[in-house]
């Protein structure tokens, strides 16, 4: 028998560390208008003081707001980020595989929201670990 940890959406705020888990490319409406976005799921290391959640963030990059996109695909992949998109910089479904399994360190915020009982956790300034690790 396996004791599972129950899995939580709402990481404390703080710096954590954890694994891309998952990253998919989305498109819905809203208002009638089509919109797309990538979404990255991030399971958290263990935290220490709560062992008996299994954390996970998610980090969503919206098509009017890709501002941020390009630098953290770059600081993730180097090189490589130039895989994830056709010669139009159109991204490849099928190649968001290469995000899985990377290793980040990401700061996580919370933001009360009006009509919200539980704050919004933004997650920002994600980096990979292995470029923390070098410079030490």
């Amino acid at each position: 028998m396996k004791l599972q940890r129950k899995i939580s959406y709402e990481t404390p705020e703080d710096t954590h560390d954890g694994t891309i888990l998952n990253a998919t490319l989305n498109t819905d409406t809203k208002n009638g208008k089509p919109r797309e976005n990538l979404r990255l799921t991030i399971g958290v290391d263990l935290i220490e003081d709560d062992p008996s959640h299994d954390y996970r963030v998610r980090m969503d990059y919206w098509g009017n707001q890709t501002d941020g996109l390009f630098t953290d695909m770059y600081r993730l992949l180097g090189p490589e980020y130039l895989k994830l998109a056709d010669c139009d910089g159109n991204v490849i479904p099928e190649r968001l595989s290469l995000l899985e399994g990377k290793r980040v360190r990401f700061d996580v915020t919370h933001e009360k929201r009006p009509g919200f009982d539980i704050a919004y956790r933004k997650v920002q300034n994600m980096r990979p670990i292995k470029e923390l690790d070098r410079a030490a």
